[in-house]
């Protein structure tokens, strides 16, 4: 086998784990830190699980956040790691910087409405994947909402917007979402 299969069969096995911890136990709730650790582990499993046009790749890719905090703080842990054969960067953005230089851009739902807006505006037609946690963020134009139901992390896409701006997704990552828009 390929090691680019192989690596792709461990990341979805690793997302699949992930799901199943999740999924498996609805009678209890997690509490706030396994959900960070949770938020993480997604927001990893979608930079390897994903494809940029290659005029939006560089030597690293670049894993943006837009808040400071305890789940900025555990992001760190990625830092360094390899997802899609390129070493991946860990990046506080502030008002101001330049998001385009970013795959993945996390909105944390501590985000002011109107700074997110302006975010997803800058970014309408970029290839950068924007992922956020705040409610009705697919309707503001986000591409992959994380929703956090009853303490079990899932996620939604808007895989239109994804499309448009020329990035694809792993057709198993869209299997395991909990909802698909645009398909």
């Amino acid at each position: 086998m390929p090691k680019r299969f192989m690596r792709l069969f461990a990341s979805l096995n690793t997302l699949i784990l992930i799901m199943g911890i999740v999924y498996n136990d609805p009678v209890s709730s997690a509490p706030s830190g396994e959900i960070q650790t949770l938020t993480v582990a997604y927001l990893y499993n979608f930079m390897k699980l994903s494809e940029w046009p290659t005029k939006a790749l560089g030597n690293e890719l670049n894993l943006c956040i837009t808040q400071e905090g305890d789940l900025a703080k555990e992001l760190d842990s990625l830092a360094g790691k390899e997802a899609q054969n390129h070493t991946l960067k860990i990046k506080r953005l502030v008002q101001g910087d330049n998001a385009k230089e970013c795959q993945l851009l996390f909105l944390p739902n501590e985000e002011k409405p109107l700074r997110m807006q302006e975010w997803l505006n800058t970014l309408q037609d970029v290839p950068v994947l924007t992922v956020s946690d705040q409610d009705g963020f697919l309707d503001q134009g986000g591409m992959i909402a994380l929703v956090n139901d009853s303490g079990r992390l899932q996620f939604e896409v808007n895989l239109e917007r994804v499309e448009h701006t020329g990035i694809k997704l792993s057709s198993k990552m869209l299997q395991i979402a909990r909802d698909v828009r645009g398909k």
